[in-house]
């Protein structure tokens, strides 16, 4: 996957991520992940129709048999119209950032309050020295679901600075009401690239 992530940083200005991740401690030493942003299904599929891309992925899984211990599945995010989502160029300086991917899913109809409130608090949490990135995204699957992505410089950073934030409590106190479920999974960064900027990718 690497030399396809060294491609795409520097031939395909619309992916923003290319990124392989593992659970955070391991997991089950089965289980990766790859997040991918494209700006547009134009974008993916000459991803995929890229001669490097198409060669290496073939080349991976044959030379691996039996790769898969069931057949991967794929979640499709969407990225909410103006949203103040962000990645600072101090991502690429952290050695292991702490990568948290979380599933929440709302009652009916809540979702538009909800996200108003996270608006607020991606705003505030980009004013946080060890917060690298936050945003949320849409889950076409089902419409009463949200998906956040963020990076902090370190568990403890995640746990008892952002976490314990006024705004993060105001969130909490505002939307938790409306939450059926939460789902957090812990992630550490193998390969690829999350940031891409002026000053390359990481």
């Amino acid at each position: 996957m690497d030399n396809i992530s060294r491609w795409s940083c520097t031939n395909e200005p619309g992916v923003s991520k290319y990124a392989l991740v593992i659970p955070r401690g391991g997991g089950d030493n089965l289980t990766a992940y790859s997040i991918e942003q494209y700006d547009d299904h134009e974008t993916f599929n000459k991803h995929l129709a890229a001669p490097i891309v198409a060669d290496s992925l073939f080349a991976w899984s044959q030379g691996i048999p039996d790769i898969w211990s069931k057949p991967p599945s794929v979640q499709n995010f969407t990225v909410i119209a103006n949203s103040p989502y962000f990645i600072k160029p101090e991502f690429g300086k952290v050695a292991d950032p702490y990568i948290v991917v979380e599933s929440l899913t709302y009652r009916q109809g809540g979702i538009r309050h909800v996200i108003e409130h996270w608006g607020e608090e991606i705003e505030a949490a980009h004013n946080e020295t060890g917060t690298l990135a936050l945003g949320i995204y849409t889950d076409p699957s089902d419409k009463n679901k949200l998906w956040t992505l963020g990076a902090y410089e370190s568990e403890d950073y995640f746990k008892n600075v952002h976490n314990t934030s006024p705004m993060a409590k105001e969130l909490e106190e505002h939307t938790a009401g409306m939450r059926t479920s939460r789902t957090q999974i812990l992630l550490q960064k193998k390969g690829g690239f999350l940031y891409k900027g002026a000053d390359g990718c990481a």
